[in-house]
This record gives structure tokens, sequence and C-alpha cells, in this order.
């Protein structure tokens, strides 16, 4: 998996045995500590679960127009009709429809924020849930915290097999305790259904990321879905195994042990969020490349450019941490797919056009001869051993010089966490396009500012 993020906890020594704490045990401790903070009079805590429910859940609705997932709504709406019409849904579907459609929009752009220790998106599988179930906006957002900080100790211990991806893995377990929080199933049906979805986790391939095959979007939504008939099948009375700790296919994923020992500080506060699309991996490689242009670039990197004077012509060098060149290392991207998962594509596209956007993942920006003769010239070096997430572009003049520039955070990162402004800003334009200025500004301030007895969509 490569170096591991400087935030990330220690992990366990021992491994859980007959003799410690059964796991049903520490997980009912875990979550009555986390009710307990979550009933403190904590206004920081309670502001960051709602900015983290906006983003989630604005990228959710932002691309529902999507010919492919209009497709998928009619298609479910007619083999299954349902009462859960969301903002942006052209037919009625049932939660787990919808549900399925909201993970598969969330995933489109690969805007939905994250906690780097977990290698992944513990709200991408519990806010779509709680979309489709959540009746008030407090019970929504207790839902969040609880699943969010589950998720967030469970991907800190599993490490995804070569080959696979993380998405829909522990999220069905995610899923399972947000519905299981919705449904008011009670303390030990909780139990239960997370417990019964550790056995029946999904397993994503990588294979569909390397080829950018659509199927990729569904995973996280496929994992929801069935940890929402999980926590159904909990308060019908059906338990999940209790010796969980010493399961030997549990152990090979090294998803055991979990460390659910109290924190002083809160996963849901120290997760990072995304202003530019693309896995978060790419936001390190595009930034330095920025910040190359601004310091060496005068003379021109890439040749299409006017003005440029071809100085700049030689190999490009990214260097970077070993777990993003493991993820996003596809050479010569085909589709927005592929691209999202580039590091190459982040460095050509940032050099070619200045910056890196939504709108550089066409088909049409993907053939520009320019980007296409920068991605020619980019190698990728992993560096191990140096912690964090970062990166670092060297090119070389003419004469052998080497000029580089390198980052080491991102706006958006625990440590150095943007405005309010900032994450409203990208509410608001993933928003818009679905609901209108007038209809998005409602949501959001809905979301922000309504009390936790409120329903979680504002009354029309």
């Amino acid at each position: 998996m490569g170096s591991e993020p400087t935030d990330s906890p220690p992990m366990p020594t021992r491994l859980l045995t007959a003799e410690s704490q059964p796991f049903h045990q520490q997980l009912a401790s875990f979550l009555v500590e986390l009710r307990r903070r979550l009933a403190e009079p904590d206004a920081l805590l309670q502001h960051q679960l709602r900015l983290v429910w906006l983003d989630t859940a604005a990228t959710a609705l932002a691309n529902l127009s999507q010919p492919e997932l209009v497709a998928l709504q009619r298609l479910h709406g007619r083999l299954a009709p349902g009462a859960c019409r969301l903002p942006g849904f052209c037919t009625g579907l049932t939660p787990a429809g919808a549900v399925l459609v909201l993970g598969a929009s969330a995933c489109w752009d690969e805007l939905v924020e994250g906690y780097a220790p977990a290698h992944g998106r513990p709200a991408l599988h519990g806010v779509p849930v709680a979309m489709g179930l959540g009746r008030s906006l407090g019970q929504s957002l207790e839902s969040l915290f609880l699943s969010y900080e589950l998720g967030a100790r469970l991907g800190e211990a599993y490490r995804v097999p070569p080959g696979e991806h993380v998405d829909g893995t522990w999220g069905t377990a995610v899923a399972a305790l947000a519905a299981a929080v919705l449904l008011e199933i009670g303390a030990s049906g909780e139990l239960e259904a997370v417990t019964a979805a550790l056995c029946q986790m999904s397993r994503s391939l990588f294979a569909s990321v390397r080829e950018g095959a659509s199927c990729r979007l569904l995973v996280p939504g496929l994992a929801a879905s069935r940890g929402m008939d999980l926590a159904v099948a909990a308060a019908a009375g059906f338990r999940g195994p209790q010796a969980l700790a010493a399961d030997p296919v549990l152990l090979a994923l090294a998803a055991m042990p979990v460390d659910l020992s109290p924190r002083r500080s809160t996963a849901i506060s120290a997760g990072y969020v995304k202003l530019l699309p693309g896995a978060r991996h790419l936001h390190y490689a595009a930034a330095a490349a920025k910040a190359w242009m601004q310091r060496h670039g005068g003379g021109g990197v890439d040749p299409s450019q006017p003005g440029s004077n071809e100085r700049w012509s030689g190999p490009i060098q990214l260097r970077t941490y070993p777990e993003a060149i493991h993820y996003c290392g596809q050479p010569a991207p085909t589709n927005r797919i592929q691209a999202q998962f580039s590091l190459a594509f982040a460095v050509a596209a940032t050099l070619r056009w200045g910056e890196m956007g939504r709108e550089h993942f066409t088909p049409e920006a993907l053939l520009d001869d320019g980007l296409q003769a920068l991605l020619g010239r980019i190698e990728l070096i992993a560096v191990a051993g140096q912690g964090g997430r970062w990166a670092e572009l060297v090119l070389a003049d003419g004469g052998g010089t080497l000029r580089s520039a390198r980052v080491d955070g991102l706006p958006g990162d625990p440590g150095l966490p943007i405005s309010d402004s900032q994450r409203l800003c990208k509410a608001r334009e993933l928003l818009a396009p679905v609901l209108g200025g007038t209809g998005s500004e409602s949501l959001i301030n809905h979301w922000l500012e309504a009390p936790a007895a409120s329903p979680l969509w504002p009354l029309s």
C-alpha cells in the first residue's frame, strides 16, 4: 500500500484473543462513547457534522442528470417503484434504489471528501443511506457521526489486497450501522447489523478503475444497499457472529484487530475536503505542477502554448509517495474514470491549461494534442520513507539544469483547513444546476442552520 500518512494512528500490536474483551462488547462501548460525545454541547463538532453532510450530499445530488444515471433511475423505478423521490430524481425509487443512484452520482467526479488514514471515504457509504431513510436532521447527523467514526476505525485496520479498491469493503458495515440508527432498531440490533456486515463485505476489483469501466461507480451504492438489508435483517432478529476477532479470513485481510478505544479527537473532524476532481492523490501532483509553473514556467513547458520557447522540453519527473502511484499510476488515460486515477494526467492537464477542472475530464480534452504530448514525457517515481502525502515536480532545461517544486500539504487537509465560504462555494456550484440558485440556497441554509428536530428535507 505504500507509506502511511503521518496522521495515521499507531496500529495495534496484539491481536484480539479469547481473553480480551469480545468484539461485541468493544463495539457497544464504542457506540455508547460516541453518543455521549454527541450529546455534549460541542458547537464545533455539530458544525463539522453539518459541513461533512452538506459536502457529501451535494456531491451525491450533483450528477443525477447524467444520461447513465437517469437511465438507472428509470429502470429501477420501473422494476421497483418507490416513494423516495429526492431533489434531482426523475422518478420515485425504493430506498435501496435511491442509495445505489446516489452512490454512483457521488463518485462521478471523485469530489467526495474522505479520511486519509482509512484510505477511503466513510461518508460516501453512510450519507446516501441517510438521504433515503432519514426523517429528522438530527437523526441523520447522528447516523453520519456513528457510522463515520466506525468506518474510520475499520479503514485504519483494513488493508486492501493487491488488485482491489477500498470502496465497497468496510463501507458495508458503515451503511449497516447508519441504517440501523435510522431504523431505530436499538443498541443490540446495531451490533448485530455491524457484525453481520463484516461477514458480508463486498470485494471490489481495481480492474474496473484500471479500464475506466463505469461499473466502478456502482460499488459504494451496492455496498450501502447491502448494509441496509443487513440492518433490516438485524431488526428482524438475524444475528451476527461474536467470534470475529479470530476469524482467519478477516485476519488474512488484516481487517482485525480494529482499534475501538476512546480518542480525544474525532475522525470526522480530521478528514480532507476536495476542491478538485479526481482521486485525492492527484491533487498533490496538480498542486506541484501549478507551483512549478508559478516559480519556473516563464519559458513555457507545453510547446503547444502560445509564446513557448520549448526551453523545458525534456522529461518531466513526478516524485511522490508510493501509495499515490499504487492507486493512480495510469500512464495514458483514455476516458474520464482512468483520468480520475492518473497522476500523469493531473500533471499534464495542469501544465497544459494551468489547472485541473471538471471540464478537463471530457473525451474532447483527453484527445487534445498538447495534453497527449505532455503525457508522453511524464515519469512517475515512488519515493518511500518520507511519510505523509506530498509531490515534487522536476524538469530539466536544455543545459541539464534541474528545477523543481514540491508541495507537502493541500488546502482541505486536516492541518490546512479551508474556510466555510470555500466549502459553501463548492456546495453551491454542485447543487445549483440541480436545484437552481434559490433552491440550492434554501437547502444549504436548512442543513446548516435548522434545529435538529427539523425534517431532513425542508418542506416545500
